[in-house]
């Protein structure tokens, strides 16, 4: 089935201290048919999930403030959301898949970001 050809709908949020990635990302996922919530770094990341629902997170490691790591574990800790984190990252090394492990994300999409990959995480924790 096509990309275009999905049904894709739900409410996704990304984030990421580039705005180049989160205008990226968010105009990916919109063309999709995803209600998307943008935040700049995982302060804002916690507090929108205190406020939404959301189907899946996808969080950048390295953010000012609160790290993409930090984020999704108290995310996690403090129960704000159960949806899929996938981690947002450069470097896809072992260290890096062990610290996305222990801070309960569900994996990791390595950039630069690519519309195929995003499918490609939609698809295998998305049901419709």
């Amino acid at each position: 089935m096509s990309k275009q050809s999905k049904n894709y709908k739900g409410r996704i949020l990304f984030v990421d201290d580039s705005k180049v990635n989160l205008m990226l990302g968010n105009k990916m996922l919109d063309n999709l048919g995803f209600d998307v919530s943008l935040a700049e770094n995982g302060k804002q990341a916690i507090d929108l999930c205190k406020i939404n629902k959301f189907q899946l997170v996808f969080m950048d490691l390295e953010m000012p403030e609160v790290g993409g790591l930090a984020a999704a574990t108290i995310i996690r800790e403090e129960k704000l959301s159960y949806a899929p984190i996938y981690a947002l990252t450069g470097t896809a090394s072992e260290e890096i898949r062990l610290l996305c492990r222990a801070a309960h994300m569900n994996g990791f999409v390595e950039k630069p970001l690519k519309q195929e990959k995003l499918v490609k995480i939609l698809d295998k924790v998305l049901f419709y």
